[in-house]
């Protein structure tokens, strides 16, 4: 039995180094997919035939030669499967559907609306995957799976979100109530995480073998990845940075402490101090740019305003930015990655915000720490949490061999 399963396991591990590597470095030829796997070229061919026959890889031309015949180069066929992606956000839910290579086929979103009761915002979820289903007019058999990205405290094993502030939800089932209506097999991940996730595989941290990918959005969040997997902590709740204290009697945050990174700094409480602001007769440019309405205001009307010279904006703007630069220097001295990558609305404001929090990490990191920390945009933009969502399902996939380990049940979409 034990012989039987090593073998298995070992096949599998071959399966998954020869596809990662045409994945990533394709055209390539048998023979330099033998030498970086250290693989037999039987074994290779074997393999490589295999993948073929169903489907999964093509040969694109030939090689140059080294004296005999010219060599077939592979690669991944890119519409052989698809993936679907979902970003629970606080403001709206996105749908994407992506190719093997990570191209977008479709994208939809519609307004989270209300989150309580949960099984209302549950319906609008399967009514957008529904819909992103039926404009791709893809089979269902061609669908590996779908993703979720949820914020909060999750237990992704069972597919529950045990605690998500923004939500008001404690306990709340997520994924059985979206597998009794859609055939696909169904992954739930932390959005903050599978944001990360997406960088990893195709955005800013494709290189970056060590990194923590800060989502700067409505809230704050975080994830760490760490050779190609999150660090999730004992409980599965690492990377939450927005909830660390920075004053003890500060603002209530949403988790039900004060004085939150998130109470302090997100782009909701920044709208919030400018509404304020603007009750008192200041920020008239920031009210401005909100059309007149103050509910309009966002991070957004506030970054160009403080870019325009609106003293009150610059005020909330320069305080934000050194509480966030606070909570990453504290990141850096305490975890010393080799790379932050900013992700959110609140990157929106680029280089206005990059070269002042760069200025406030340097000032508050303790000497001679974090000396090759790398700090980047995200690349994804506001589909890094929906395209990441599905990369986890690619994930899944390329680390099982390439194989289905899952069957579609015998059922259409549910209409």
């Amino acid at each position: 039995m034990s012989c039987r399963f090593d073998k298995y396991v070992m096949a599998q591990l071959n399966r998954k180094s020869v596809i990662d590597i045409i994945r990533t470095q394709s055209p390539i030829n048998k023979a330099q997919i033998a030498r970086q796997t250290g693989l037999s070229i039987p074994t290779v061919m074997k393999i490589t035939d295999e993948f073929e026959r169903n489907h999964l890889i093509r040969v694109n031309g030939k090689g140059e030669s080294n004296g005999g015949k010219r060599p077939e180069l592979l690669e991944i066929i890119p519409d052989a499967y698809y993936i679907i992606g979902v970003d629970v956000g606080r403001s709206r839910i996105k749908a994407i559907i992506m190719d093997l290579s990570g191209k977008l086929i479709v994208k939809e979103s519609i307004k989270t609306g209300r989150t309580v009761p949960s099984q209302q915002l549950i319906e609008r979820l399967i009514y957008l995957i529904h819909q992103v289903v039926q404009e791709s007019n893809i089979s269902v058999s061609q669908f590996l799976g779908l993703g979720i990205g949820m914020p909060g405290l999750l237990d992704t094993e069972n597919g529950t979100v045990l605690f998500s502030p923004d939500f008001h939800w404690e306990n709340v089932e997520l994924v059985k109530p979206i597998e009794d209506h859609f055939p696909f097999y169904t992954i739930l991940e932390n959005s903050n995480r599978a944001m990360a996730m997406g960088e990893h595989w195709f955005g800013a941290g494709v290189e970056s073998s060590y990194f923590i990918c800060l989502n700067l959005g409505h809230g704050i969040g975080s994830a760490i990845v760490q050779n190609g997997e999150f660090y999730r902590g004992s409980c599965g709740s690492s990377g939450e940075i927005g909830h660390i204290t920075l004053e003890k009697d500060g603002p209530l945050c949403s988790c039900g402490n004060r004085g939150c990174l998130e109470a302090l700094a997100s782009a909701n409480a920044m709208a919030g101090q400018a509404r304020e602001l603007v009750r008192q007769g200041k920020g008239q440019r920031i009210l401005e740019l909100a059309q007149g309405n103050e509910e309009n205001i966002d991070a957004k009307e506030i970054f160009d305003a403080a870019k325009e010279g609106d003293a009150a904006a610059a005020l909330i703007v320069d305080k934000a930015i050194e509480y966030i630069g606070i909570g990453l220097a504290n990141y850096i001295n305490l975890l010393d990655p080799d790379m932050l990558i900013l992700a959110g609305g609140v990157t929106g404001a680029g280089d206005y915000l990059i070269t002042r929090l760069k200025r406030v990490i340097k000032a508050r990191q303790m000497k001679f720490a974090g000396r090759k920390v790398k700090i980047r945009i995200s690349k994804l933009g506001n589909d890094a949490a929906a395209i990441g969502a599905a990369s986890i399902i690619l994930k899944e996939f390329i680390e099982n061999g390439a194989a289905i380990k899952y069957e579609h049940r015998k059922k259409e979409v549910a209409t």
